[in-house]
């Protein structure tokens, strides 16, 4: 590298330290009156908000210390109203419901038979009490 450029690129990198620095103490100046400005605008808007705030408590402490006017006398007898200008309430409730009791049902015993009716050694027992009666042949065994 010659020493042209060498001088050159040092000369560069001082303007732009230079530059830099300026830069930085212009931001940093600009915070600083920032924090203050905005600093001054709080109070001043705190100290608008707190003569607002005081000023609606005395009209609030104004209307409380005040008593309201006397309810007008009632009237001594209330005509009623026609039938057709009363609104009645609408009360809906379920449909009646009949309740029905249920069917009975009957059940028919039959009436024994006869022993002669019974000899027939095939025949299937009328009742499941019967079929232990049943004579041991092996034909009803479940």
């Amino acid at each position: 590298m010659r020493k042209s450029h060498v001088v050159v690129l040092a000369v560069l990198i001082a303007v732009g330290s230079m530059l830099g620095t300026y830069a930085l103490t212009r931001t940093t100046e600009l915070g600083v009156q920032a924090r203050e400005a905005s600093s001054k605008d709080v109070d001043a808007v705190v100290a608008t908000r707190t003569r607002q705030l005081n000023a609606l408590e005395t009209s609030l402490r104004k209307a409380l210390a005040k008593k309201p006017p006397a309810l007008p006398a009632l009237p001594k007898k209330v005509k009623a109203l026609p039938v057709q200008l009363q609104s009645s309430p609408r009360v809906y409730t379920p449909a009646p419901v009949s309740i029905t009791p249920a069917r009975a049902t009957v059940t028919r015993v039959a009436a024994p038979r006869s022993s002669a009716s019974r000899t027939s050694a095939r025949q299937a027992p009328e009742h499941e009490s019967d079929h232990e009666r049943a004579p041991s042949g092996g034909e009803y065994d479940d």
